[in-house]
């Protein structure tokens, strides 16, 4: 039987948002070509000596985001995470840096300039910075619209915007240091990136992920817009759009205590996340109960919610038939997980699709 075709989600010439996205990325390219190519050029060599830990901590980075879509509700669509990334690693990167600019020198106006030298990045960065990502992420879901609409969704779209923003913003601080470095591009470049290393959790990619999930959740796409008032809508969207930006002000924020900022940030996520994805779990309840689908083990239907039922119902099948089943059992939930959604992505790509 020859499987449907997908309705592309990302190439989509007949959309405006497709073209504005086009255009959003060769702008961003070439403006970042031109601010950092030349350095870029002079630091080479050391950039390739790096780039195995680079890769390294690029492969590392996506499957920890990956780990915050436990139900799969993105794992058929990798273009819509791969957009986002180019997005924001292009023109969110080029926007903040002109933003924070503008934005300082508004500041410097009313703020000593000794003051000011000290507070720019945490008065700057988390507004201008976490604007130019929403923005992006709020592209990338009014394109992706049709099968991108979950809250589970937009939490992933956030993340790898961040993400590429995180990696573009990481390479323009290496290289810089790389040239102003007294022993070597190397030395420079390696040290800046060993802190970005250490720093990268939480970063962007976690302070656009809650961001991002706001603006879904104001956004005519959100697909329980139905169910939400707008009472609630707002209620909930508020403190994950200032969620983002009062993590990125904890970090920046030119105080002691780097273990503090740590606590904090990592203590706002991980609540944000927790709460987000119970929401995600009753949903998947509901679809469950509402329509369980034919042909799934009652038992692999029943671990699905949690994944520490799913790893006991592993666990058990590895106990009574070794490795083998318990691959089997992981395969079911996955295809499970898959068979559940599958009909909503159906249905969707079967509404227009916003052309504006």
């Amino acid at each position: 039987m020859t499987a449907p075709l997908r309705r592309p989600v990302v190439y989509r010439p007949e959309s405006a948002l497709f073209w504005l996205y086009v255009v959003a990325v060769v702008i961003g390219a070439f403006g970042l070509l031109l601010e950092y190519g030349g350095a870029i050029h002079e630091t080479m060599t050391a950039e390739l000596l790096l780039s195995p830990i680079w890769l390294a901590f690029i492969v590392f980075l996506v499957w920890l985001m990956y780990k915050f879509d436990p139900y799969r509700s993105v794992r058929n669509y990798p273009q819509v995470l791969v957009a986002g990334a180019a997005l924001g690693g292009t023109i969110a990167l080029l926007m903040a840096m002109n933003g924070n600019t503008a934005l300082s020198g508004v500041w410097a106006r009313y703020i000593e300039p000794d003051t000011l030298t000290l507070w720019a990045p945490a008065l700057t960065a988390p507004i201008i910075e976490e604007a130019a990502k929403a923005l992006c992420a709020a592209v990338i879901l009014l394109l992706c619209a049709t099968v991108f609409n979950r809250i589970s969704q937009a939490l992933l779209v956030g993340m790898f915007v961040g993400f590429g923003f995180d990696v573009m913003e990481d390479l323009s601080y290496a290289t810089n240091d790389a040239l102003t470095s007294l022993d070597s591009d190397l030395s420079g470049a390696g040290q800046n990136l060993l802190i970005r290393i250490l720093t990268a959790i939480p970063a962007h990619w976690a302070y656009t992920s809650v961001v991002t999930v706001g603006v879904l959740i104001l956004l005519p796409t959100f697909a329980d817009r139905g169910h939400w008032t707008w009472r609630r809508r707002v209620l909930v969207a508020v403190p994950l759009l200032a969620a983002g930006p009062f993590m990125h002000f904890v970090w920046d924020a030119p105080v002691p205590g780097i273990l503090g900022k740590f606590a904090i940030n990592i203590a706002v996520f991980g609540i944000a996340v927790a709460l987000l994805l119970r929401y995600e779990r009753r949903r998947l309840v509901g679809l469950i109960e509402a329509a369980p689908p034919a042909g799934v083990d009652p038992a692999v239907l029943a671990s699905l919610p949690s994944a520490r039922a799913r790893r006991k119902l592993r666990r058990a099948a590895r106990r009574s038939g070794g490795r083998a089943a318990a691959k089997a059992v992981k395969r079911q939930q996955r295809e499970a997980l898959d068979l559940i959604q599958s009909p909503i992505d159906a249905a969707a790509a079967d509404e227009p699709a916003p052309t504006t």
